[in-house]
Formats: structure tokens, sequence, C-alpha cells
């Protein structure tokens, strides 16, 4: 008996070693994939490609801006009917994993392009919480404030 416990504490002891590191392997790949699907919504909305940037998003999206709060639908249509993007940017990055099925992800948006024919703010503070539902990471919220 205690030649297993002793030959199993060197083993315990590598797990221990390796744990943190698979881990943070797994955080950086899904920190990698929340940042390049935030992307695709900002290249979809550059490119009015309001399909693509709609099935980034979970049917109960929600939106808050100085516009108010918003479910999915009104954001679409405002932003087909009234924002065109020619130019973005996302510095200061930070990922936050919330639990293994979600993540928040706050950065700061440099963008250029107008809303309703006004100039867009050069730059926003922005946040968006990422959910994975059935196997795929969705976006379920995002939030921005006009940076000073």
């Amino acid at each position: 008996m205690h030649k297993t416990m002793v030959t199993g504490l060197p083993l315990f002891a590598l797990l221990l070693t390796c744990v943190p590191h698979m881990a943070a392997a797994s955080n950086k790949a899904v920190e990698e994939r929340i940042v390049a699907l935030e992307k695709q919504g900002w290249e979809a909305i550059k490119k009015k490609d309001w399909n693509a940037l709609g099935s980034l998003m979970t049917d109960d999206f929600v939106e808050v801006t100085e516009m108010g709060i918003r479910g999915k639908s009104e954001t679409l249509e405002d932003l087909k009917a009234n924002f065109i993007l020619t130019e973005y940017a996302m510095e200061q990055v930070k990922v936050l994993e919330l639990s293994k099925d979600a993540v928040l992800l706050a950065y700061q948006l440099s963008q250029k392009g107008s809303y309703k024919g006004q100039g867009l703010p050069a730059k926003m503070n922005c946040s968006a919480t990422y959910v994975r539902r059935g196997g795929k990471w969705l976006n379920a919220s995002f939030q921005e404030t006009m940076a000073k």
C-alpha cells in the first residue's frame, strides 16, 4: 500500500504542475475565439452582411447604448437603416472567462463611419458577453459608452 502511495505522489505532483498549463492553453484558445468572433461581427457590419451579423447573436440578444435597451431585431434593423462603418480597430482588449460557457469581452473601439448621416465618435468603450449554446459561441449582449 505504501508503495502505491509513494509512486502515486510523483504522478500527482506532475499532474498538479500540468493542469494550470492546460487551463491556460484552453483559456487562450477561448480568448482567441471570442476576439475573432467579435471581429467577424464588425466585419459583417462593415460589409453590410446583416445575416452574418445576426448569426453571431443569440435570439435573446440585448444591446445597451445611448439609444436605450434593445433586442436583436431592433438592433439589426437600426444598423441596417442607419449605420455605415468604414474602418474599425479593437484596442486594449480584455477577456474575462466567467464560466466554461460565458465570457466577457471588453475593449476600446476606434471607428470611422456614420450613424444617421452624422460622423461616429472616434472612440467607444465596448463590452460584449458571449455564451456557449449547443457548442457554439454566440454574442448575448453588447454595451458601448463614448470614450473620453
